[in-house]
């Protein structure tokens, strides 16, 4: 009889299953809208009714009358999505509907104000931007781009070099010097936002990857949804205003697609004085659907940019100017600011994308892209004149040799502002004087221009072999050239610029040769818009093959990969330089590398929660272009013993992932051995640019990350964030010293910096917080953050032979000359809130943000030594080094409107 009443029981529960299965009227799928996966978990809302996603992003309601009703998706870490269905008596489906990443400031605005920030460095001191280009899903990730930004934080210590940038596909690091420049489509938030973002060492779909990561941005203009989006930015950073248009089609019925993205971002000045901004943008992406299994994409991308620059300084300096923002780069000219160095750029890029699904199992996809363009920075040079920089050392207190001096140049800096700014007025002045004399300039600004041409071509092919194995290979071809340059930007008011080195004319005097950039065209009187100076190109073939296999399994994942990359350099003088006449001009020998690489790792799941993640690399890497060549401004040479730099690394990840609970906990250990590290600067002393080189580097980066993120309540969470690290210089590299003026033979030196810090990054970084996403697309977000074990970077030649020379053993003297500087923890506190409105067909977005909260004004984010050392009295304060102060309490306002 119990047997009878169970049978009934599942018979009447298995009828009603299937009635309730059969009864839907309307369902949808959820996709990420980038990677296509399926998204879990995601609140969708009608009228009297709620639904979550399952495992497979699938939604479905029943039991709904016919009309028009509006419907609602709420997705954690994603924009929220709107649409209004027409129901029948029919079931309807909606297929998939695919949902927009959300970045961390409800808006991807804010990594540009941090990222132009970051890059005001023009010495490339930092190499900032890696942690911002790396910013995914991951909780760890997003916080190291967007809330530890601001003070120069580098995931893992690595340099930009270390993560790999992709544009549909195809590689934009610069050849030269290997990293990615977000700059080059900054501005352009909306058509890039779609990527693919793989952290570290694990598996990448499209591509071999890098050490410290791999991001492909996706602009395919069918994966941008219709919509018409107008978006206004405010800010006091860097710029003041941004504005924003973007128009897309989405997918059209006759299988055309087109996106079209304009931007300007403008301001006299942000935070700092004197530090203007005036950049455009633009995007037209138009794609094509061949049939059901090709597509054709094309984009054209640019974004020209001119903005002045924020110059570091001494603490000297700082104190004098009552600010830690004090600004040497700018003055008034005619009753305007006027910066004295300007970035300015434009570096467009015009790509062609296949996309081929030949069957269910094997796709193919094939890029070509064509970029152009120039990268410019506008400099003072000077001639047989005072040194026009306001900060330059002999004229503080501190260079004069009695109290009362000291005293009266501290007074005239409190109470004449134009002493402690760029003199304008002067400059022009004295090159008048000049023309009366038929005389030379004595000031000009020069525009140090780089003019690139490259072609890459890339070709990926993805193939499932059986289920649980995936085989996914590629090639990449790409040609590069650069040509690099000085030209006049500003006479200043005088008639020409003599072309000679000033610095070899006062070192080889009645040698006329010598003096001459260009023994083909000698002592050439040079005007606005001429090439001087130097000029040449480097040319590279770079190629690169690469495998990787996939194994999935039930319990347990892994993979495999191999590439192979080759190239040829070689430098092409297009001046015969008088200090080096022989070996200047033309092309010089072609250096040739082969590199390998091999990566693998998996992933064991302990359950469907809990897992554990190893990851292991090693590869060899060639020298970039600006790391090859002991002076390419004048001469062919490349480093002595020229060699590929050897990386082997691993990391351990164990992971935990609940509805309620995210974790990530990661430890990694990295060597680094063969590394070159190029210094150009200019000589007081010697009165030339001097390049110094320091080869055969060895490092170790180890360290543990956390991310955390803790449901609290359904509305509330709290976040922890934790990167602790150790880098450290482990060997003491040998150092070429190069002298442009060729008053000096190269020489070389043993640099003793053995277990030093690198510099440039906090090796501590935590961040905790609190994000509340309330009813109605309404959040709240709120940081407290702190950093530490942030090292100066440091001139090398105070840790040789020659600059301890004749003191004692046990000298004091000794531990102040070589002892690395570090810089002050930091704290700080940042919040920000948006709130989204659907109003009829219409979406509002309004998100401001607040960063350094408590107006901390003290913040050092980074600082250098001077490349100067006071060999004779080994004092080490006569060149102090500089200093660049984090921003005080700043915001950003974003407002967007879209249907």
């Amino acid at each position: 009889m119990k047997r009878v009443v169970l049978l009934f029981v599942l018979i009447i529960s298995g009828s009603f299953l299937v009635t309730a299965q059969e009864a839907w009227n309307l369902k949808g799928t959820l996709l990420d809208e980038a990677s296509g996966s399926a998204l879990s978990g995601a609140v969708v809302r009608i009228p009297g009714k709620v639904a979550t996603s399952n495992e497979n992003g699938v939604f479905v309601f029943s039991g709904i009358q016919p009309g028009r009703l509006s419907l609602w998706i709420e997705a954690e870490g994603y924009e929220p999505y709107s649409m209004t269905v027409s129901l029948s008596n029919e079931p309807i489906d909606l297929g998939n509907i695919h949902m927009r990443k959300m970045s961390p400031e409800g808006d991807q605005g804010m990594s540009d104000v941090v990222l132009i920030a970051l890059e005001n460095d023009e010495d490339n001191r930092t190499q900032a931007g890696s942690s911002l280009l790396s910013a995914g899903s991951d909780v760890f990730s997003n916080t190291a781009a967007y809330t530890f930004s601001p003070m120069f934080f580098k995931t893992r210590g690595y340099d930009n070099e270390n993560l790999s940038v992709y544009m549909n596909g195809i590689p934009v690091n610069d050849p030269e010097t290997g990293r990615a420049s977000w700059s080059e489509w900054g501005g352009l938030n909306d058509a890039t936002r779609n990527k693919e973002v793989v952290n570290g060492m694990g598996l990448a779909p499209f591509t071999f990857g890098s050490l410290g990561g791999s991001t492909n941005i996706i602009t395919r203009p069918s994966l941008h949804r219709a919509q018409t989006k107008l978006t206004y930015s405010l800010s006091n950073r860097t710029y003041v205003h941004r504005l924003m248009f973007t128009w897309s089609t989405g997918m059209r019925p006759d299988g055309w697609a087109i996106t079209f993205s304009g931007s300007r971002r403008w301001g006299n000045e942000g935070f700092v004085d004197g530090v203007f901004y005036d950049a455009w943008a633009y995007f037209l992406g138009i794609e094509k659907k061949l049939n059901a299994r090709h597509s054709l994409a094309l984009t054209i991308y640019g974004s020209p940019t001119r903005r002045g620059q924020q110059g570091p300084a001494t603490q000297e300096a700082y104190d004098l100017a009552g600010s830690n923002f004090y600004n040497p780069y700018w003055g008034y000219q005619n009753g305007e600011k006027r910066n004295s160095r300007i970035k300015d750029f434009h570096e467009p890029m015009i790509l062609l994308n296949h996309y081929g699904n030949l069957s269910e199992k094997l796709q193919w996809n094939n890029g070509l892209a064509f970029s152009f363009g120039y990268n410019g920075s506008i400099a003072p040079n000077w001639y047989n004149a005072p040194d026009p920089r306001p900060d330059y050392y002999r004229y503080l207190p501190s260079y004069a040799s009695d109290q009362s001096t000291k005293d009266l140049i501290a007074e005239q800096w409190k109470t004449s502002p134009e002493i402690s700014q760029f003199n304008w007025d002067k400059l022009y002045q004295i090159n008048y004087l000049s023309n009366l004399e038929g005389k030379s300039a004595r000031y000009i600004l020069e525009n140090r221009r780089t003019d690139q041409r490259q072609l890459v071509f890339n070709s990926t092919l993805k193939y499932q072999v059986l289920p649980y194995l995936n085989l996914t290979g590629g090639v990449i071809f790409r040609n590069y050239r650069g040509n690099s340059f000085k030209i006049i930007d500003d006479l200043l008011g005088a008639n020409f610029w003599r072309d000679v080195d000033q610095f070899a004319e006062r070192d080889f005097t009645g040698d006329t040769s010598k003096l001459q950039n260009d023994l083909n065209d000698p002592n050439r009187r040079v005007k606005v818009g001429d090439k001087f100076g130097y000029n040449y190109i480097l040319h590279q073939n770079w190629w690169q093959a690469w495998a990787q296999s996939e194994f999935v399994f039930d319990d347990v994942e892994f993979f495999a990969g191999l590439s192979y990359t080759g190239q040829q350099f070689w430098r092409e003088g297009l001046m015969r330089n008088g200090r080096y006449p022989d070996n200047s001009y033309g092309a010089s020998p072609k250096y040739s590398f082969n590199d390998i690489a091999l990566k693998t790792g998996g992933t064991y799941k302990i359950t469907g929660r809990h897992f554990i993640q190893v990851n292991g690399l090693y590869m060899t890497r060639a020298p970039y272009l600006r790391n090859a060549f002991l002076s390419a401004r004048i001469r062919n040479d490349v480093l002595p013993d020229l060699t590929s730099e050897r990386i082997v690394s691993g990391e351990v990840s164990y992971l935990m992932r609940y509805p309620f609970a995210n974790l990530r906990l990661t430890a990694y250990h990295t060597i680094f051995d063969d590394q070159t590290e190029i210094n150009s600067f200019y000589h007081d002393d010697l009165k030339t640019f001097v390049n110094y080189i320091m080869a055969g580097i060895s490092k170790t980066h180890q360290g543990v990350e956390l991310g955390a993120e803790v449901k609290i309540t359904s509305r509330l969470s709290a976040i922890g964030v934790a990167s602790l690290g150790n880098y450290r210089y482990t060997n003491r590299p040998m150092a070429t010293i190069s002298y442009d003026n060729g008053s000096k033979p190269d020489t070389t030196e043993l640099v003793y910096i053995k277990n030093f810090y690198v510099p440039g990054t906090p090796q501590t970084a935590t961040s905790l917080g609190l994000k509340y996403a309330g009813p109605r697309y309404l959040y709240l977000n709120i940081n407290a953050n702190y950093f530490d074990n942030n090292y100066m970077d440091f001139n090398p030649e105070r840790r040789t032979q020659a600059a301890i020379a004749n003191l004692g053993p046990g000298d004091p003297l000794i531990a102040t000359i070589t002892r690395q500087e570090k810089l002050p923890s930091a704290f700080t506190l940042d919040a920000s809130i948006g709130k989204s409105w659907k109003i009829h067909e219409y979406f509002i977005n309004l998100n401001f943000s607040l960063s350094n909260i408590l107006d901390n004004r003290d913040i050092i984010t980074s600082g250098f030594e001077q490349f100067r050392f006071d060999f004779t009295n080994k004092d080490v304060n006569k060149f102090p080094p500089k200093y660049y102060y984090g921003y005080g309490r700043t915001f950003f306002l974003n407002l967007a409107f879209r249907y």
